[in-house]
C-alpha cells in the first residue's frame, strides 16, 4: 500500500515538473548557430501605433503581441535584439531598405515590399474589417467605399489591395490606426480599413463610442508575418523555426493577455430601429396615398352613378314626352264635301274632332269673308255694316276732307 503511494506521488511530481517545462529549443543546425554567432545583435522595428499588435506606450516602451512573440523565440534561440528609435512608418520602411533596420516585428506581405524583405510564416490573423460612424449609410463591404474618404496611414497595403479591385477611394492620409479612427468619429473621414483586433482594441480603449465595425473586407484575413531583410534568408528559417517550436498554450497565453475582441459586425439594433422606422414611414405614406386615392375613387364612382342614373331619368322623360306627342302623317281621307275624316277605325269625323284627338291643337270658330257674304250677302243688316265699313276705310285714307282715292 506504502509503496502504491509512494508511485503515485512520483507520477505526480513528474506530471508537475512536466508542466513547469520551459519551451522546447528550436532544432537549429550548425550553420543557423554559426549566423547567430556571427550577427550578435539584431536591429528591430515595427510598426509604432499599432496596438495591440505593435507600438510604443506613453513610457516609451515597444509592446504589443508582436513584441512578445519576438522576446519568447529570441530568448530560445540566443538571439540579441535592438529597438530602433521612435520614427514615422514611411521612414522605417525606407530604413528596411536601406539595410539600416534589420526586421519588422509584424508585417502585412506586399508585392511592393518583396523586392526588399523576406517572410516567416504568418503568426497572427485577423479579418480586415471596414469601420464608419455609426449614423453612417450600410456598407455591405469595399465596393460600398467607391469614392469614400479613406482614413489610411502612408506606404498601408490597403491602398494597394484597393487598387488591385479597382476600388476608388479617396486617401486621407495620418500617423497612425489611431489618428486614423479619430478622423472618421471626427467626420473628417468617412471610412477607415484596419484589422478587427486593432479596431476593437482602440476603440474601447479610446472611447470611440460613436464608431463601429461596419463591415468585412473582402479580404478576408489579414496576416501578419516577420519581415526579415531580404539578403538575411538565415534569419527567416530561424525565426520559423522558433514560431514552430512555441507550444500551443504560449500561442494562447500572449494572444488572451492582449486581445478581448467582440465582433458586432451587422446591422445593430440602432441601425435596424432606423431602417425599421424609415420602412414604417414609407409605409404609412403608401398606405395614407392608397387611402385617399381610394376615397377618390368611390367618390367618383359615386358621382358616375349619380350621374348615369340622372341621365337614365331624363332619357326616360324624354320617351314620355315623345310618347305624348301626337303627330299626323300618311294619307288623311277627308270628304269632298262636308270635309269629315274617317279614322283608323273606319267611322267619320268632323275634322276638328279627328285634329284635337290626333294633336295637341283646338279650334276656335269663325267666318271667312268669302263665306259670310255668301250667307249674309242678302241681308240688309249686313248691306249696311258693309257700307259703313267702306266709308270709315275712306275717312281714314283721306284725313283732310278731300276726295278720296280708292285703289
Amino acid at each position: 500500500m506504502r509503496r502504491t503511494q509512494t508511485i503515485a506521488a512520483a507520477l505526480l511530481l513528474l506530471l508537475t515538473l512536466a508542466g513547469l517545462a520551459p519551451a522546447a529549443v528550436p532544432d537549429l543546425t550548425p550553420e543557423e548557430r554559426a549566423w547567430i554567432r556571427a550577427h550578435p545583435v539584431i536591429r528591430i522595428s515595427g510598426p509604432q501605433a499599432f496596438p495591440p499588435f505593435q507600438y510604443f506606450d506613453d513610457d516609451g516602451e515597444f509592446k504589443g503581441i508582436a513584441s512578445d512573440y519576438l522576446r519568447h523565440i529570441t530568448a530560445m534561440t540566443g538571439l540579441k535584439i535592438e529597438v530602433a528609435a521612435k520614427q514615422p512608418w514611411a521612414d522605417i520602411l525606407q530604413k528596411v531598405e536601406s539595410r539600416e533596420i534589420d526586421l519588422l516585428t509584424c508585417a502585412a506581405i506586399t508585392a511592393e515590399r518583396a523586392g526588399y524583405l523576406a517572410y516567416t510564416q504568418p503568426y497572427l490573423s485577423f479579418p480586415l474589417v471596414i469601420v464608419s460612424r455609426k449614423d453612417a449609410p450600410f456598407i455591405s463591404g469595399v465596393e460600398s467605399l467607391q469614392n469614400q474618404r479613406l482614413a489610411v496611414t502612408r506606404r498601408n497595403s490597403t491602398i494597394e489591395w484597393l487598387q488591385q479591385d479597382r476600388i476608388r477611394v479617396v486617401p486621407r492620409y495620418v500617423d497612425s490606426p489611431l489618428k486614423g479612427l479619430q478622423e472618421v468619429s471626427l467626420g473628417r473621414a468617412d471610412v477607415a480599413i484596419e484589422n478587427l483586433a486593432t479596431a476593437t482594441y482602440l476603440i474601447e480603449k479610446h472611447g470611440l463610442a460613436n464608431l463601429k465595425i461596419a463591415a468585412p473586407t473582402s479580404y478576408e484575413q489579414y496576416s501578419l508575418a516577420i519581415a526579415v531583410r531580404r539578403d538575411w534568408p538565415q534569419l527567416v528559417g530561424i525565426l520559423n523555426k522558433g514560431l514552430a517550436a512555441l507550444p500551443q498554450e504560449k500561442h494562447n497565453e500572449i494572444r488572451q493577455k492582449w486581445i478581448a475582441v467582440r465582433y458586432e459586425h451587422g446591422l445593430g439594433v440602432r441601425d435596424i430601429v432606423a431602417w425599421a422606422g424609415l420602412v414604417g414611414a414609407i409605409a404609412a405614406i403608401l398606405l395614407a396615398v392608397s387611402y385617399f386615392w381610394n376615397k377618390r375613387l368611390v367618390h367618383e364612382i359615386r358621382r358616375r352613378h349619380k350621374a348615369e342614373v340622372e341621365k337614365e331619368r331624363l332619357i326616360g322623360e324624354l320617351r314620355d314626352a315623345l310618347g305624348n306627342i301626337k303627330t299626323l302623317h300618311g294619307i288623311l281621307p277627308i270628304c269632298s264635301e262636308c270635309k269629315s275624316i274617317r279614322n283608323d277605325k273606319g267611322y267619320w269625323q268632323r275634322i276638328e274632332a279627328y285634329i284635337e284627338e290626333h294633336s295637341d291643337a283646338d279650334f276656335s270658330h269663325s267666318l271667312c269673308p268669302k263665306c259670310m257674304e255668301k250667307l249674309y250677302g242678302e241681308e240688309d243688316w249686313y248691306a249696311d255694316a258693309r257700307r259703313a265699313i267702306r266709308e270709315s276705310d275712306g275717312a281714314a285714307a283721306n284725313p283732310d276732307g278731300g276726295p278720296g282715292v280708292r285703289q
